[in-house]
């Protein structure tokens, strides 16, 4: 399916809304040229026009025109001459209907009919613009909502080495930026096209009725306009995709410079930040501009030639009135310049939508380009559930790379036992962590196995894997949120006894109780108002009360001063009673009673065994343990 076809594929499940505005966009348009039409009529009523010798003038060469050719061997005269009366034909019956409805025998009478009808008219123009604005708004944001609603769905399918190759300003840009650029083009493709196509084919109509050849003479100008516009929209398709992809360089630096505020402010790099951001706001202003210019250059030169077109037309029509040997009265005549004249806005918008067009088609292109990324870690296509963890896990053989180039993890075995406590150490960028986002499937490994319980967790669903597991970072996420609910997260129905219950066992409990409004507090973005300790201690509670087989901590305890750890470990040491537990340990202290201590160094492991052996082996851990016990 093409760009087009695909992007507006969204609007069939609201195909009702679109009909009722489409069709209330038909009757809107139908009112608004009998406005124009009855123009005529109303004119010759009020100021008696027929009684003016020129119009007078003007009816005898119309009816010679009328009579039949006597040379019949004229067959172009003759063609032209049966188009010419059935135009003619079709106009008298619609001057005629509009005169049994108002004409009356007084010129007050008719006067009073044509206010009571124009009156009716208007009522019933603007009742189907409302109609139409109404179930289009709902389409349009409709639209909107389902392309925003993909997007989501799309980022919480992708896997982490997705977002952590991309800026967070350019992966929200799509949501909010690109997704608005579309919602300008999906207005304009069918909010205005609907109306404007109506009104122009409308007024069209009234000018081929009132004069065939004038409006002939009129449109040798369109392809010239229709050229213009062709070219228009190619050039800001490409300026439009430059602008939106330097506007998500602005929310990039924006997202960055207040997630990093302390940094900033502690390094005094508010000018720096500053002078960037000025940079990308340049750089968005700059390309923004340079479409704006295009853009608006679009309006002045069709509106230059619908003139030179209206100008041509009235010169030429005129002058046949002044000499008396034109084909329509001064009604129509003031018809035709109306309807001319009114056309010329319809016609000006429609030439805009092929560029608003373009410019969404640009945005289309880079939310599809996400909807379509390809999804690293799946499901299989059959995939198993697992509802237990009862024996063991194992690594076979297992390999990683995040490139494809540097290998991370290299050729990794081991087998974690029900039930024990196995610590990764090793110096930073040995591999530890990589290791342990490849169990919860983050990441797949190009090389070797693992298995729970003898299953591969390839052929698990992701759901079924995660839901066995707790994970505890170094860096502790929490949402902008209440405690209660960053401890509940995800969990509707929980019981807020349950969740004090939990916070207790987790020492979170005594300093929840001193917030200004205990679990009711907002923690703020990212847990900003509260320690280290307690955001850890809040999300130990929070991998408690989801109750895990199989817990993960990744460094819970290197971020935190003395006594918080002593809490925080405390609660990790509750926590990890009778459960599996895989720990990754800055400080080996806190590891010396763990089953079996796995030391990872270049993607390896090089020493294994408990805490008293690995000392005896006089290796990398007795070098770690050594250094730390120095340091202290």
């Amino acid at each position: 399916m093409n760009l087009y076809g695909r992007t507006f594929s969204v609007l069939k499940p609201y195909w009702k809304q679109l009909f009722t505005a489409s069709f209330s966009a038909l009757l809107y348009a139908l009112f608004s040229g009998i406005l124009i039409w009855v123009f005529g009529p109303l004119l010759m009523t009020l100021f008696q026009v027929k009684n003016i010798p020129v119009v007078s003038e003007l009816n005898q060469p119309s009816q010679q025109q009328v009579a039949p050719y006597k040379n019949s061997a004229n067959n172009s005269k003759t063609f032209f001459q049966n188009v010419n009366e059935k135009i003619s034909n079709v106009k008298e019956q619609m001057k005629t209907r509009i005169n049994s409805l108002v004409m009356s025998n007084t010129r007050k009478k008719t006067l009073v009919n044509f206010c009571w009808f124009i009156l009716l008219v208007v009522l019933l123009k603007n009742l189907f613009l409302y109609l139409q604005g109404f179930f289009m708004a709902y389409v349009q944001q409709s639209v909107i909502r389902s392309f925003r609603e993909k997007l989501f769905e799309k980022y919480q399918r992708l896997s982490l080495d997705y977002f952590h190759s991309r800026r967070t300003g350019q992966i929200i840009s799509r949501v909010t930026n690109d997704v608005m650029v579309l919602n300008e083009a999906v207005d304009i493709g069918f909010n205005r096209l609907i109306t404007d196509s109506i009104m122009v084919l409308l007024f069209f109509f009234f000018l081929v009725i009132l004069s065939w050849k004038l409006t002939l003479l009129s449109m040798i100008i369109l392809p010239v306009v229709f050229g213009f516009i062709w070219f228009i929209g190619k050039k800001l398709r490409k300026y439009s995709e430059r602008s939106q992809r330097r506007m998500s360089d602005v929310n990039s630096i924006l997202e960055e410079d207040i997630n990093n505020i302390r940094i900033v402010k502690a390094f005094s790099m508010e000018k720096f930040e500053i002078k960037r951001f000025f940079k990308a706001t340049y750089n968005y202003f700059h390309s923004l501009l340079w479409m704006t210019r295009i853009r608006h250059l679009a309006s002045p030169i069709n509106d230059t030639l619908a003139t030179i077109a209206g100008v041509i037309i009235l010169l030429f029509a005129g002058s046949k009135i002044i000499a008396g040997t034109g084909e329509m009265d001064a009604g129509d005549f003031m018809t035709y310049l109306l309807a001319m004249l009114s056309m010329i806005k319809p016609v000006k918008s429609l030439s805009q939508i092929h560029i608003k067009v373009q410019e969404g088609m640009a945005a289309a292109e880079r939310i599809f380009e996400v909807i379509d990324a390809k999804e690293k870690v799946v499901d299989a296509p059959q995939p198993l559930s697992i509802e237990k963890f009862t024996k063991n896990i194992e690594f076979k053989n297992v390999s990683f790379s995040y490139n494809g180039n540097n290998t991370i993890v290299r050729d990794i075995s081991f087998v974690v036992n029900y039930g024990e406590v196995v610590a990764f150490v090793g110096p930073s960028g040995a591999g530890k962590s990589t290791l342990m986002d490849l169990l919860p499937r983050f990441y797949d490994p190009q090389q070797g196995e693992i298995l729970i319980d003898g299953y591969n967790i390839k052929s698990l669903s992701l759901e079924s894997l995660r839901s066995l597991m707790g994970i505890v970072t170094q860096e502790t996420y929490l949402f902008n949120d209440t405690v209660f609910n960053n401890i509940a997260y995800g969990l509707s129905e929980i019981s807020k006894e349950k969740v004090i219950e939990t916070a207790k066992i987790a020492n979170a409990h005594d300093f929840i109780m001193k917030l200004e409004k205990g679990y009711d507090t907002i923690v703020g973005n990212r847990g900003v108002k509260l320690s280290g300790g307690e955001k850890q201690r809040i999300a130990i509670a929070r991998a408690l009360l989801k109750d895990p087989q199989i817990l993960i901590f990744d460094e819970a305890t290197s971020a935190l001063d003395t006594e918080a750890e002593v809490l925080v470990q405390e609660a990790i040491n509750r926590l990890m009673h009778n459960r599996t537990s895989l720990v990754i340990a800055h400080r080996l202290s806190t590891i010396k009673n763990a089953n079996r201590i796995l030391v990872i160094d270049d993607g390896q492991i090089v020493e294994s065994g408990t805490h008293e052996e690995l000392l005896k082996l006089q290796g990398l851990y007795h070098r770690l343990y050594s250094m730390q016990f120095r340091d202290r």
